[in-house]
């Protein structure tokens, strides 16, 4: 009898462990703070709940650049969707920790290069799934699955985002706030080199990543009420995460808050935009 494969395996590059994601799968708790309503608090939105809002202000307090680095990350999604699906010519999008449904999202972006393209949006948050759901899996080339960045193998074997997204061709994975979230015993840089590994040649990764920082160190670290430790790193230990991809100039890069904040100062987060080697 032949010995049973784990799905997925295939994926992973040589010497990858991949840890079961905590907790057991998806679930809903409204007593803690979810990085991602939070986001969507500070975003001005209302898909949120008290333990959120007063965990967003709570931040806000301690460390009034947060703002800045949320309003970034979704200007950062604006820039890096307009590059790949016009520039580089890319058809199908994964957007890992896609968040909550904002006014607009990665597939609005990227279909006014070409309506065509598919957009697999991929999160652990129920909250967050059941918008996606709801609201922007809404046709044939868009879909919402759940899945783990700490279990990319599995996030990338998911059965019905391979019906969605065919992996022979080039793929863009966005993951926009969600490796400095992501534990250094969970191996962000084998994260980054396992989904690379399971990409086609002509395939990017996009990454944001909070910078550490004096001004960031009130928010970094476990925080009572908060589901996920938010925690920066350095330039280096950055670079290191994204080593087994070749970065597009100018990225590496510090990027700024939009104009409307009226504050041009480089934040402490970093964009990069990398081609899977190939």
């Amino acid at each position: 009898m032949a010995a049973a494969v784990t799905p997925g395996a295939a994926l992973r590059p040589a010497g990858w462990t991949e840890p079961s994601p905590p907790g057991g799968g998806i679930r809903l708790s409204t007593s803690s703070a979810s990085v991602a309503r939070m986001c969507n608090y500070l975003l001005g939105g209302k898909d949120n709940y008290a333990a959120d809002r007063a965990s967003a202000e709570r931040a806000l307090r301690s460390c009034p650049v947060v703002l800045r680095l949320v309003q970034a990350n979704r200007g950062f999604l604006d820039q890096a969707a307009a590059l790949l699906a016009g520039e580089a010519g890319l058809r199908q999008f994964v957007d890992v920790g896609c968040g909550l449904p904002a006014a607009e999202n990665l597939g609005d972006l990227v279909r006014r290069a070409d309506p065509a393209c598919r957009v697999a949006y991929v999160d652990n948050d129920a909250m967050v799934l059941a918008h996606a759901r709801a609201l922007l899996a809404v046709d044939d080339g868009t879909g919402a699955f759940a899945g783990d960045v700490r279990a990319p193998a599995a996030l990338l074997a998911d059965p019905g985002l391979r019906r969605l997204i065919d992996l022979s061709e080039p793929v863009a994975v966005f993951l926009l706030g969600v490796l400095d979230f992501v534990a250094d015993e969970d191996d962000p840089a084998g994260i980054v080199a396992a989904l690379a590994a399971g990409l086609p040649p002509g395939s990017h990764v996009v990454i944001s990543h909070a910078v550490r920082s004096p001004e960031l160190d009130a928010v970094s670290g476990p925080r009572e009420g908060v589901d996920t430790p938010f925690r920066p790193r350095s330039e280096d230990e950055i670079a290191r995460i994204c080593g087994s991809l070749r970065m597009l100039a100018p990225y590496p890069a510090r990027l700024t808050a939009p104009t409307s904040l009226r504050d041009p100062r480089p934040l402490p987060l970093v964009g990069c935009v990398g081609r899977v080697p190939g």
